[in-house]
């Protein structure tokens, strides 16, 4: 019996609402392929933390009722509904928050489908620590730390070190702030007793397992006594194209005012106010190589009619790299050889195999469908004939974008059985 058609499908996509994922981090998930569609099922896939995933409850009998799923990792328990349309599917989106065995049980109307387990990953990050170029010895100055998710819609909660390129602890911070979804931010102070330049690093750490630990590269910001009018506070490592943070930073003790930021003499933004003694700005380099980065801060204190002015500049002379490779992914279920987009790829309706894929990066390998199959863990399995697409993504990291391959499967009839 086939799956229908009519069934809404999400579109793929990195950032997809309804992946339907299986997940693999260098070796296949052990997994059930679903029952036979005139029992029904349920197709729970392997996720990684923070991703929505799709869940296909297939209940013939249950055709125009809403049906309930129970979910359970350790201690903790939920329930999600849905309603079984008249082609006998629903679906349900779930993100995940732990990573772990999840069981999903049928419950109700929907008991007789008994129960499956899919596997959830931790969610990969990479840190950034954005430090001032200058900084004033013998005082308090505040860098900041981002700590990022590559793909989802959570941001990594947990704590953020400052330490010494030798590694000996700084000073450390919880993740408080937030640059949209997917991205976390600390401030974390540091109080420099000697000058020149000091090779630092920020470590993040999870506080319930559900991301990755990382680290950043190196910044080394140059300890001055005495306080500057503005420092650039910007990260490690810029690549062409891609959305970085610019910082301006007012020096201990001088008034609030506006920051505006040139590239090699070029403006690139008006005047920014302030917050916090901050100016921030989002921007992307436009070329490769040696460049320069300036800022002029201008500041005012005292009344409206004996106003007080303060003024500053800093510059920064940047190597910029090329535009981050896609993360590159290799697919070979067992006992078959590498898939090739290229290449044609046939199963039987009814048979299943085991996703496993392995990517340049390290990171774990999604996989996501779409046609007249279903991922239930980390197995495929061809409900009918036609055609069916399945994507691998990884997620990357600081130095490989996510990266993407999508799969064309011929699914043909399975033979008919001799009287």
């Amino acid at each position: 019996m086939s799956r229908s058609t009519t069934r809404t499908r999400a579109a793929r996509g990195l950032l997809s609402a309804a992946l339907a994922l299986g997940l693999t981090a260098g070796a296949a998930m052990a997994a059930g392929a679903p029952a036979s569609a005139a029992a029904g099922f349920i197709a729970a896939p392997n996720s990684i933390v923070g991703l929505d995933t799709e869940i296909v409850i297939n209940a013939p009998k249950a055709a125009g009722q809403v049906v309930t799923l129970g979910a359970q990792i350790g201690g903790f328990s939920t329930t999600m509904q849905t309603t079984i349309g008249s082609n006998g599917y629903g679906s349900i989106t779930w993100n995940p928050g732990a990573p772990g065995t999840w069981t999903f049980n049928g419950l109700g109307s929907i008991a007789n489908l008994g129960s499956t387990t899919a596997t959830v990953a931790a969610m990969p990050t990479y840190t950034v620590l954005l430090a001032q170029n200058n900084v004033e010895q013998g005082a308090s100055n505040n860098l900041e730390a981002a700590v990022i998710a590559p793909i989802g819609s959570l941001n990594p909660t947990g704590t953020v070190s400052l330490q010494y390129g030798s590694g000996a602890a700084i000073s450390s911070a919880p993740l408080t702030g937030g640059l949209g979804n997917s991205t976390s931010t600390a401030i974390v102070p540091w109080t420099p007793t000697g000058p020149g330049n000091i090779d630092l690093q920020a470590v993040y750490t999870s506080d319930n397992g559900a991301f990755t630990g990382s680290t950043s590269p190196i910044s080394s910001p140059n300890s001055t006594p005495g306080a500057k009018p503005l420092a650039i506070r910007w990260p490690a490592n810029l690549y062409v194209g891609e959305p970085t943070l610019l910082q301006g930073v007012v020096g201990n003790g001088y008034p609030p005012g506006t920051v505006a930021f040139t590239w090699n003499t070029t403006g690139i933004s008006g005047s920014i106010q302030t917050v916090n003694g901050v100016a921030s700005f989002r921007w992307a380099p436009p070329a490769g190589g040696i460049n320069t980065i300036s800022a002029a801060y201008t500041g005012a204190s005292g009344s409206p009619n004996s106003l007080v002015w303060s003024n500053g500049t800093s510059s920064q002379t940047v190597n910029v790299l090329p535009s981050r490779s896609m993360d590159n992914i290799t697919v070979q279920p067992p006992g078959q050889g590498p898939w090739n987009i290229a290449q044609p790829i046939t199963m039987v309706a009814g048979k299943s195999l085991t996703l496993a894929g392995t990517s340049q990066s390290g990171t774990p390998v999604i996989f996501s469908e779409q046609g007249p199959c279903v991922i239930s863990g980390a197995t495929l399995t061809a409900l009918s004939a036609g055609q069916c697409q399945v994507t691998a993504v990884s997620p990357g990291t600081a130095q490989l974008k996510p990266g993407s391959e999508t799969y064309t499967i011929t699914v043909t009839k399975a033979p008919k059985k001799k009287r």
